[in-house]
């Protein structure tokens, strides 16, 4: 009888784990061609850039805060002043092609860097770029050094990978050889270079690896706080002609690519201190000098502006760009050149960000006559900013007077060495530094504001046409054979078509437009009698409520505060008729933030949008053309309000708005997952063009319904410059999705 434990028989085969017990097997052991060494490294790594850029992230995973690469025609060395590698490591760690430490460990073991390195591949890189090498490595608190010679075409050839050997011996350690006279570091030095380095490999190399380089060292000669994580600074040296100014042209590339420099200097003038604010953009420079309180006596800064959207220096992402300004973004603080870990991207000490969530768009900072409108929508988010603020606390106390001396009334630095006491000193700095950055702000949307033009043709273009169809004719008439001129006649005739039927579209709008103003100006006038009553109701309200609490009245005071609820969602509901109450948003044209826009529309249209969910997902930084406040409300509350409408019968409505700049172009969707519009699109822009599939039951519920709200989005979209169309969602969770095009100037 067959047991569950014997070997198959008649052709069925039982379960792993019963045939492995079913009888006595044998042992043998995987082997490994010593090719295999030259193959992982063509597959792993297969650009010479990508191999190099792999030697300095391992360099970077070692707590190292600096890396220097020499090249030259025959040899490449990288060292750096890591913890090094004791000989176990070595033997465990290096020596194992392929090793997983770094994927059982994601942050570096001493300053708890996000490791970079996960597949153990440095070593196959050093086998891609040189027929041989050395390895020299002191780890931290060791005196003795490492030293370890490779020949990767011995190794291979000696066919299996378990016999490559390499050769290695302790000896006294060098201090000299590490950079900043380490004496803890690694050196890597290939000999006998298989690829030829150009300026292209040396950019591409560059591109690989600028995100682990320090900005800071370009703000001038600060030192770095000891143990600071983000203390990492690539060096390159080269003897070939060029290639060193492209390795350090690509990467800081990138963070040349700013916007506008802003310097400020605190000092004493006369017996008063000053702030001295300059702002630097690409054509024009301004300056301006403000109060500042006498708490502070010494102080400068230089704070950078840069715009994350779009295409970006060099070839660098976006994507990668923002990762890069979530890690080193923001304002620093060096105390006499010490940085002061508490400040900077993930401290929000100046209350940028705060600001932007609350919508402020006045400095409280800032004297009056530096004011302009809607000035705080340039202002910049942490996540796009990189500036520097120079303090010295041992001066501060020297130079305080007796009395603020013992108040403890001066700039100093806490007991934890990480941040300044918060006191009137402190205040001081911070506004005045941030100051400065409202002033940026104000002059970034001033001059905003005095670049839009509107243009008004000073002739018609059919007077244009008839000229110049006169001169064609008497060409014609000089020329009667001549297949250019008829060419150009044809060509004429073109155009007066097309004129023709652009006017065709005025005629229409004005159509259109002659009763939407009259009934426009009616609403309007009514909206300003309504508010006034309003207020009057409310005022008689609140004589009710205080007659029912003084005489005890409940039902009476019940009524009263339900009316006052209701009064109260009213109100809330005509705000969508604000943006035409208001003539700066009416007349005022400027390039206006789109993001702020949109949430501002939804804010106003909220009690007409009901139980629908609206989510947001904007490109920073992306503007609207230049026109007034009220067009985009108008385009926006039409557009809205029409997929509000079509997510009656959904059981979860939901718009999302979202926005992307693209080959040189800025894109608005507003996507829904209601009915969908179905075929021929393009006709629901025409006038009193209506679709509604809404069951009859929640038809009741929806706004709207003169069929003119798109035709209206279309004329407006059209005056300025921007195409609007329904496009394919691209997504199955949306059903339609509306989009709106524009170019974006530069």
């Amino acid at each position: 009888m067959k047991t569950a434990s014997s070997p198959p028989r008649n052709g069925t085969i039982g379960g792993f784990d019963a045939q492995l017990v079913a009888a006595k097997n044998q042992k043998t052991y995987f082997k490994a061609d010593s090719a295999l060494l030259r193959e992982l490294g063509e597959r792993l790594v297969g650009k010479p850039y990508i191999a190099l850029a792999e030697l300095i992230k391992n360099a970077y995973d070692a707590d190292a805060t600096r890396c220097v690469i020499n090249l030259t025609r025959r040899r490449i060395e990288v060292s750096d002043d890591g913890h090094g590698m004791t000989e176990k490591e070595f033997l465990d760690y290096w020596m194992t092609v392929g090793t997983r430490h770094k994927q059982h460990s994601e942050k570096s073991r001493t300053l708890g860097r996000r490791v970079t390195g996960s597949k153990g591949v440095g070593r196959l890189s050093a086998q891609f770029l040189a027929q041989r090498m050395q390895l020299l490595s002191t780890a931290r608190g060791s005196r003795e050094r490492l030293h370890a010679f490779v020949d990767w075409e011995t190794a291979i050839d000696t066919g299996s990978l378990t016999e490559a050997e390499a050769l290695y011996r302790l000896e006294p350690s060098d201090p000299t050889l590490y950079p900043l006279a380490s004496t803890h570091g690694t050196v890597v030095i290939l000999h006998d270079l298989k690829q030829t380095w150009d300026e292209e490999e040396i950019r591409e190399l560059g591109r690989q690896i600028w995100m682990l380089n320090s900005p800071i060292y370009l703000f001038g000669s600060n030192r770095r706080r000891r143990g600071d994580p983000n203390d990492f600074r690539i060096v390159f040296k080269t003897d070939l002609p060029g290639v060193d100014e492209a390795f350090e042209t690509q990467l800081t590339q990138a963070l040349d690519n700013f916007q506008a420099i802003i310097r400020g200097k605190i000092e004493r003038e006369g017996r008063n201190n000053v702030s001295t604010v300059s702002v630097e953009f690409e054509d024009e420079v301004f300056s301006e000098t403000f109060a500042c309180p006498d708490f502070l006596r010494e102080a400068d800064w230089e704070i950078r502006i840069y715009n994350l959207a779009g295409r970006q220096a060099g070839g660098v992402s976006v994507y990668d760009m923002r990762e890069y300004f979530e890690k080193y973004g923001g304002v620093t603080v060096f105390d006499k050149g010490f940085r002061l870990p508490y400040y900077g991207a993930e401290n929000d000490w100046l209350e940028l960000e705060y600001d932007h969530s609350h919508r402020r768009n006045r400095s409280k900072l800032l004297p009056d006559h530096l004011h302009v409108a809607r000035a705080l929508n340039d202002l910049p988010t942490q996540g796009r900013i990189f500036g520097v603020v120079n303090v010295n606390t041992s001066r501060e106390n020297q130079l305080a007077e007796a009395r603020r001396k013992n108040a403890g009334e001066f700039l100093k630095i806490q007991v934890s060495r990480d941040r300044l006491v918060a006191n009137k000193a402190f205040a001081a700095l911070r506004d005045a530094v941030r100051q400065s950055i409202d002033y940026y702000a104000t002059l970034k949307r001033r001059r905003v504001a005095e670049t839009v033009e509107v243009v008004r043709p000073s002739e018609r273009p059919e007077s244009k046409l008839r000229r110049l169809r006169r001169l064609v004719d008497d060409a014609v008439a000089t020329y009667p054979n001549d297949e250019t001129m008829a060419a150009i006649e044809g060509e004429l005739d073109d155009v007066d078509a097309s004129l023709e039927k652009v006017r065709e579209s005025d005629e229409a709008s004005r159509i259109i437009l002659g009763p939407l103003a009259s009934a426009g100006m009616a609403a309007l006038a009514i909206e300003h009698e309504t508010r006034k009553e309003m207020q009057g109701v409310r005022s008689k309200l609140r004589k009710l409520l205080k007659i029912a609490k003084e005489n005890d009245i409940p039902g009476l005071r019940e009524t009263a505060s339900e009316l006052t609820e209701w009064v109260d969602r009213l109100e809330a509901t005509r705000n969508i008729f604000l943006p035409m109450m208001d003539a700066e948003d009416r007349e005022r044209i400027e390039p206006l933030e789109c993001e702020g826009v949109a949430r501002t529309v939804v804010a106003n249209l909220r009690p007409l949008l009901g139980n629908v969910q609206v989510t947001f997902d904007m490109e920073e930084g992306l503007h609207f053309p230049a026109a007034a406040y009220s067009e985009w409300n108008a385009i926006l509350q039409n557009v809205l309000l029409n997929a509000a409408n079509a997510t009656l019968d959904a059981k979860v409505p939901r718009i999302e708005i979202s926005s992307e700049i693209y080959n040189r172009y800025g894109y608005l969707y507003v996507s829904d997952n209601g009915i969908g519009i179905g075929d021929n699109a393009e006709e629901l822009f025409k006038p009193f063009a209506r679709k509604s599939n809404i069951s009859s039951e929640r038809r009741e519920l929806g706004m709207g319904g003169t069929g003119l709200g798109l035709t209206i989005v279309d004329m407006i979209a059209d005056n300025r410059n921007c195409d609007v169309e329904f496009v394919d969602p691209g997504d199955s969770n949306w059903s339609t999705t509306f989009q709106m095009s524009w170019r974006v100037e530069r």
